[in-house]
């Protein structure tokens, strides 16, 4: 068994770097990936907030909170590049998505975001022009708040790319879900530099490494200012208190399950244990922070077990106008033996 293990780590691990030396050797010969192009009714020419959204569905459903999620994205001000990395993409998803867009891809899923992202830039005719340029996805529930407000909020007299949360974990980055460009940030030669040497990667974990946590990393080597909105060191400082008061308050028998959790999140934070904060805190970023988006995989999948999750939509209606409903319609075609 464990000769099977070794054999297996080592398969991947060479995998994984064949991977690494086919994206550079193909990027002169692949400038992208794009199978069809679409124009929509918005147009890109005289665009000033330009937003790449990418969309990944394995039937190619454009689901109905993506369409709120695109709709809250026009309202806003944005022209949207709408991308598909999803293997099958029918032509009804055209007619949903002209009146709502100013371009639409559907791409082969290679560089998963990062790739859809590149390539979506690619569409816009001046990027240096652009009052802002945002690259977000589908992996979020939202916008919960008034996007437009969300958006004044991202100073760029206090920072160059802006992220909704941040993570340390590995090296410090934004979050790629939602990150937004200003114009210094656009008319940086490092933007043009990143983006057009970025290979299209076939694995995930050198997406992961030179796209989502590369990007933060690449940028502020170059001297642009990276900020999240909800920032992890600020949530920690908030809630780290009420936790260690919360297990010096409370006897263990009271509330056994909270108590347990609590006292694992607590020597996490003690040891300054990098946390996904869009999990662990998903209840602090909706009700305290009023963060605008919930994560996917929390619902989907809730990958680390965070108890009481299914408090989400009577804790969500407290604080937002947004339809659970759309949530709970795709919950309902993408969940399997898990119920929140």
């Amino acid at each position: 068994m464990a000769l099977s293990h070794k054999l297996n780590r080592l398969w991947n691990e060479a995998s994984d770097y064949v991977d690494f030396t086919r994206a550079y050797a193909t990027m002169p010969f692949r400038p992208n990936y794009i199978r069809r192009k679409w124009e929509g009714d918005d147009s890109l020419a005289n665009a000033r907030r330009v937003a790449v959204f990418n969309h990944f569905d394995k039937k190619g459903v454009v689901h109905d909170y993506v369409l709120y999620h695109l709709r809250e994205l026009k309202r806003a001000g944005f022209t949207i590049v709408f991308t598909s990395n999803s293997p099958k993409f029918p032509q009804a998803n055209i007619e949903l998505l002209k009146p709502l867009v100013g371009r639409i891809l559907w791409r082969r899923n290679v560089g998963y975001d990062f790739g859809a992202f590149k390539d979506g830039i690619a569409q816009v005719p001046d990027v240096q022009a652009l009052e802002m340029l945002l690259v977000t996805n589908d992996s979020i529930y939202g916008p919960l708040q008034d996007l437009g407000e969300i958006i004044a909020k991202a100073d760029p007299g206090k920072a160059d790319i802006w992220g909704i949360t941040d993570c340390w974990s590995h090296y410090y980055h934004l979050q790629s879900y939602f990150v937004l460009f200003h114009p210094q940030a656009l008319r940086a030669a490092a933007f043009k530099r990143f983006w057009g040497r970025l290979p299209y990667y076939r694995h995930k974990h050198w997406v992961v490494k030179y796209g989502e946590i590369g990007l933060t990393q690449f940028f502020l080597r170059h001297g642009l200012r990276c900020q999240a909105l909800f920032p992890y060191r600020s949530m920690v400082a908030s809630v780290a208190p009420r936790i260690e008061a919360y297990l010096l308050e409370t006897k263990p028998e009271k509330d056994p399950v909270r108590y347990r959790y609590l006292e694992m999140l607590a020597r996490f934070l003690r040891e300054g244990v990098a946390l996904n904060q869009t999990h662990f805190f998903w209840d602090e970023l909706l009700v305290t922070a009023r963060c605008p988006f919930i994560k996917r995989d929390l619902l989907q999948h809730n990958p680390i077990a965070i108890p009481f999750l299914h408090h989400w939509e009577t804790l969500m209606n407290e604080v937002s106008p947004y339809d659970g409903e759309l949530i709970i319609k795709h919950l309902e075609r993408s969940m399997r033996n898990r119920v929140y």
